[in-house]
């Protein structure tokens, strides 16, 4: 089987739309953060954040919890209603609701893109939501969800699981997809290390990296999910796709997974500068002959200027050692080594 993975889309449906037609896969995943702006200009996205994170401070005075959702939502209709005199006055309430429904409208627009995209090439596609993201459901790419979901190709199953446990400013936070996990340890509450446990799949598509697994951001450390983590050591799938830390790239085994993240497709603006995307991979996973599946080829590729470059490519035999090979020398020392 040839898969084609993207994560970290941020915007770049035309790319998308050039992978798809540029390339012949039975699969194409893309592992969130489909979004970057929901905005048409930058000073409604500043407003939008200056009134987000005022309401959400407040949602947290009172005693919100971070990862309640709804808090800001819920302190904003309050507000409008009347209810937080000389703390929020009712006009901020009213536009900070007139404001998300306007992004929420752009998001919906920006998905119909994509499904266009998809729909003009009769790909097959599999799509998770990241922290750039609404909930999938209801929107034009529904179709194409494997959020909490499984499915088998060719005998090979794929579970997926998006979202991030990170506030993303610019974003209805009421509207984004909810990563419920809590605690460490024995006191680990997490609803993704659930979920895939019971799936028991082959092949893992996350947005969230499992933890100590690229997950490394730079200044900060290892940021990926406990729980996830927990549900490879204990499946041990042969395939971990994962994004969201678009620094901490490459292809990576532990035990007996591979973990692939091809950095991010889209360009972005971070604290490390800007980071101009592009870059995805393919992949191809075969099965011997008791059925046990494995990965045998990775191809890390980028789109430029319309065309798309191989920069190196890794073979990997059936003991599972991997033999990389560079093919455009200034792309791969650009970013630096990919095989880990």
């Amino acid at each position: 089987m040839n898969v084609v993975y993207l994560t970290d889309i941020h915007d770049n449906f035309a790319g998308v739309s050039s992978v798809l037609n540029q390339t012949d896969a039975d699969l194409y995943i893309l592992s969130g953060d489909l979004t970057y702006h929901c905005f048409g200009t930058d000073e409604a996205l500043f407003r939008f954040i200056e009134l987000q994170e005022k309401i959400r401070n407040l949602a947290l005075q009172e005693g919100a919890k971070s990862n309640d959702t709804q808090a800001t939502l819920r302190v904003a209709e309050k507000a409008k209603a009347g209810l937080t005199p000389g703390v929020l006055p009712a006009a901020e309430g009213e536009e900070y609701l007139k404001l998300a429904a306007e992004a929420h409208q752009e998001l919906l627009r920006k998905y119909q893109t994509m499904n266009k995209a998809i729909v003009a090439t009769q790909k097959k596609c599999f799509i998770i939501p990241g922290n750039y993201d609404i909930t999938l459901q209801g929107t034009p790419v529904a179709p194409y969800s494997l959020h909490e979901k499984s499915q088998v190709i060719d005998g090979v199953k794929f579970a997926g699981y998006g979202s991030a446990p990170i506030f993303t400013p610019g974003i209805p936070e009421e509207l984004t997809v909810t990563f419920e996990e809590s605690g460490t340890g024995s006191a680990l509450v997490s609803k993704p290390m659930d979920f895939m446990r019971h799936e028991h799949a082959d092949v893992f598509v996350l947005h969230n990296p499992p933890y100590g697994t690229l997950d490394k951001l730079p200044r900060y450390g290892h940021c990926g999910s406990q729980g996830l983590r927990q549900a490879v050591d204990d499946v041990q799938p042969r395939l971990v796709l994962s994004g969201h830390v678009h620094e901490s790239f490459g292809l990576l085994k532990l035990g007996q997974s591979y973990f692939l993240n091809p950095s991010n497709f889209g360009a972005v603006e971070s604290m490390e500068g800007k980071q101009p995307g592009g870059y995805f991979s393919t992949f191809q996973l075969q099965a011997d002959e008791s059925g046990q599946k494995f990965l045998r080829d990775v191809t890390w590729k980028r789109l430029v200027g319309g065309s798309i470059v191989d920069i190196c490519n890794i073979k990997i035999d059936k003991k599972q050692r991997a033999t990389e090979t560079v093919i455009h020398a200034d792309e791969y020392e650009a970013m630096g080594k990919f095989l880990l």
